[in-house]
């Protein structure tokens, strides 16, 4: 005689959720948790419907959307806090500020430096030597996120 074990819906879409939640530990982004929220949303309608699988689906998606819709950017205001650049939104933090490049860049060529404890992407004003000294004169203007370098004279 074979032994059956059954699972109710609202109780495979709980732990689900929390398993999901819980890998937001894990992987950055902070996207993760709101699908683990979405299966917690889907467990509570599992509790009322255990046999409406439509509605269980329905209710995960809809649930995801609002959630993100909803939280996501208050959440990473309050978890991750506001970039240096949108707190400095006329770059003069930024401003000859110096840094040093490793490798040597053509003109015009995009690279990354290390830069206030984070790598940021930057194009040279001009050709730029190795190991050399240069300073932020400013942002490209087609893309803010993108510095401009220009050797030390």
């Amino acid at each position: 005689m074979e032994m059956v074990t059954y699972f109710p819906p609202w109780l495979i879409w709980f732990v689900l959720g929390l398993a999901v939640s819980l890998s937001e530990l894990v992987v950055s982004g902070f996207v993760i948790i709101f699908f683990g929220i979405g299966c917690l949303g889907a467990a509570a309608f599992a509790v009322v419907l255990p046999d409406s699988y439509a509605g269980q689906i329905a209710t995960f998606i809809v649930v995801v959307m609002a959630s993100l819709l909803a939280l996501r950017r208050l959440a990473m205001r309050v978890f991750v806090g506001k970039s240096e650049l949108a707190a400095d939104t006329d770059g003069q933090n930024f401003i000859r500020a110096r840094v040093v490049v490793d490798h040597d860049i053509a003109l015009g060529q995009e690279t990354r430096v290390f830069y206030r404890g984070s790598t940021w992407r930057a194009r040279a004003a001009e050709q730029i030597i190795a190991n050399t000294e240069v300073e932020i004169v400013g942002f490209d203007q087609a893309d803010k996120s993108c510095l401009i370098l220009r050797p030390l004279k």
